[in-house]
């Protein structure tokens, strides 16, 4: 059984717009995980590339946050980021410009500290999660089915923001916006949703219900010499 679900990890549920940023980048010898939360995006990261350098910053407490991220505690909201210039090859930033009050003011930034040539991922949910209901399974497990069940955004993006915000804040050459959408896993997601309305799962009735509808956008950007 472990080898099945092994195999449909890195088959199935492994792929998609992040996963594939992540998967691509080119030997990269040092990435800031924006946002970085308990480390999932760096611990993909490091699975593809074991000899990277892994920088984290957040809000949470140190404790919280994996041993192998070189973790900072900051407030983006400050714009402000304690790295010297052309310091990252590659730059994740999930479910965090949501989040902000003024995340235009993170752009310049993001341009100062990426590299020439470096990349970066943007994540963010998509203006339609303003019009999913409140779904009232297992509240107290607190993943948001509507945008607003989380207390914390501020508000969602269009892709035409994101566009927007990686062209003119970051100053970055944008190579893509779209949904962020796993189509490998499209077809399991039915039978996953079930699963966890049956468990009392509601982070898998999320997660399921989140690929199946695009609840997320997502941008890849590029500093160009």
């Amino acid at each position: 059984m472990g080898t099945f679900l092994g195999h449909f990890k890195r088959t199935v549920l492994d792929h998609g717009a992040r996963h594939d940023f992540l998967r691509n980048l080119k030997a990269p010898a040092r990435v800031l995980d924006l946002g970085c939360g308990s480390g999932y995006n760096s611990a993909v990261l490091i699975e593809h590339h074991p000899n990277v350098e892994v920088h984290g910053v957040d809000l949470i407490d140190e404790s919280a946050v994996p041993s192998f991220i070189a973790y900072k505690k900051i407030d983006l909201n400050r714009g402000e980021m304690p790295y010297p210039d052309e310091y990252f090859d590659a730059i994740v930033c999930t479910h965090v410009i949501e989040h902000l009050i003024a995340p235009m003011d993170l752009g310049p930034e993001i341009n100062r500290v990426l590299k020439t040539n470096g990349a970066i991922y943007v994540e963010a949910p998509n203006w339609t999660s303003m019009l999913v209901p409140s779904f009232g399974f297992k509240r107290e497990q607190h993943d948001p089915f509507n945008f607003f069940d989380d207390p914390s955004h501020i508000r969602p993006w269009t892709r035409h923001g994101l566009f927007a915000f990686l062209s003119q804040s970051c100053a970055l050459e944008v190579k893509e916006v779209g949904t962020v959408r796993n189509w490998r896993r499209i077809l399991f997601d039915a039978p996953i949703l079930i699963y966890g309305l049956v468990r009392g799962k509601r982070g898998l009735v999320v997660s399921s219900f989140w690929n199946i509808y695009g609840w997320s956008i997502y941008g890849v950007a590029e500093k160009s010499g």
